[in-house]
């Protein structure tokens, strides 16, 4: 069973996420293919997202530009073929001078 936590940095107005997430599988064999789905409430103030995976021997991680209240509310990263392991997974949305404003992070394990 997966545990996810989400953090809200200096976030929206009115109690709003700045992101939450899905990941999926959050546990299965390896080797095997990792989606990560970032819902992202729309804010001036987003610049970027990062998507990150990682585990003591392992770490891969992707990274884009968000157009403020112009860029989608919806990104997906497949991260393919992970070994096995217990990984840690980290989605962070950015705004102006690289300050994070929301993340979300959940866990995975592959056997």
């Amino acid at each position: 069973m997966s545990c996810a936590l989400l953090l809200t940095i200096g976030g929206p107005a009115a109690g709003r996420e700045v992101v939450r997430g899905r990941v999926s599988p959050d546990y299965g064999f390896a080797p095997a293919d990792i989606v990560v789905q970032a819902f992202i409430e729309t804010d001036v103030l987003n610049r970027a997202i990062s998507f990150v995976i990682e585990s003591p021997q392992f770490y891969e991680s992707s990274s884009t530009e968000l157009e403020g209240d112009r860029a989608p509310r919806t990104k997906e990263v497949r991260f393919r073929m992970l070994p096995a392991g217990s990984y840690e997974v980290t989605v962070t949305v950015y705004g102006g001078n690289e300050q994070p404003r929301g993340r979300f992070v959940s866990h995975v394990e592959l056997w």
